[in-house]
């Protein structure tokens, strides 16, 4: 984490070296690789790399899409044991925390594709998506637990993706679950094949560019701070941004425009 909050301390970068966050934007969407075979261990400079990237992704207003993979046999085993010594642990976590503010402060829908293991920190990375598709290889889980840790996302983001008393089991028993349990306790979007993943992810790729980026945007944000609140206060704050905001964009002019001269919409993206 940068030095930004004065109550976490400063991290450094890793040289370009040591680069292990692949980047590459096509057709609108910001392909993002961990890229450090065969476990892909999320040390602090890995995360602070990665943490760069989907803030790169953020800054650019005509993206409608993160995608987010890897390579080798797990999706990512998790964070580095030896980071977690006392003298350490200060500047892991520094990293950790930049790297979960940008996660949850995103207004681009992030799509997940997991082969392999997510365990650890790497199952925790995995419940920042908004759509998480699964390989039946795929395994998940919070070992933590084993090593006398405690996961800082699993115990705040579980509970809101598979209720409390589930969240529990799985933090404190350190179990490994499959991609098919998983699914359904309604973590995972989707289950296919190890070979048909790539093509899952472009399925829903292709629809998510078919949307305007700007209200691709609209739509997350609001989607992101209205969760959880009363549903009346909810909903005209929803009514509101609806009038005050997307009304005054050039893209709902452009939608609407395309439905009755029954063409593609050309997005303005303002």
């Amino acid at each position: 984490m940068s030095a930004r909050a004065t109550h976490e301390p400063a991290v450094n970068p890793a040289p370009a070296a040591a680069r292990c966050i692949g980047y590459e934007v096509r057709e609108g969407i910001a392909f993002v690789t961990l890229d450090a075979p065969p476990l892909n261990i999320l040390t602090a400079a890995a995360m602070l790399q990665l943490a760069d990237a989907l803030e790169l992704a953020q800054a650019d207003r005509s993206l409608c899409g993160i995608a987010l993979s890897a390579k080798g046999k797990a999706f990512s085993a998790g964070a580095d044991i030896g980071e977690h010594r006392p003298e350490q642990a200060p500047g892991m976590i520094a990293a950790f925390s930049r790297l979960f503010r940008v996660l949850g402060a995103s207004e681009l829908p992030l799509v997940m594709a997991v082969d392999g293991a997510a365990l650890g920190a790497g199952f925790e990375l995995a419940l920042m998506a908004d759509i998480l598709l699964a390989s039946e290889r795929a395994t998940f889980g919070q070992p933590e637990i084993r090593l006398g840790f405690f996961a800082p996302v699993g115990v705040t983001a579980l509970p809101a993706r598979v209720g409390l008393g589930r969240a529990l089991e799985i933090t404190c028993t350190g179990r490994t679950y499959t991609a098919a349990e998983m699914l359904a306790l309604g973590l995972v979007s989707r289950v296919v094949a190890s070979a048909e993943l790539p093509a899952a992810v472009e399925g829903v790729l292709a629809d998510l560019r078919r949307a305007s980026p700007l209200v691709l945007r609209m739509n997350v944000r609001l989607t992101r701070a209205l969760f959880g609140q009363p549903f009346e206060r909810a909903r005209r704050a929803a009514e509101d941004a609806f009038l005050g905001e997307l009304m005054a964009t050039e893209d709902v002019r452009e939608g609407l425009a395309s439905f009755f001269e029954k063409r593609q919409p050309a997005w303005k993206n303002r």
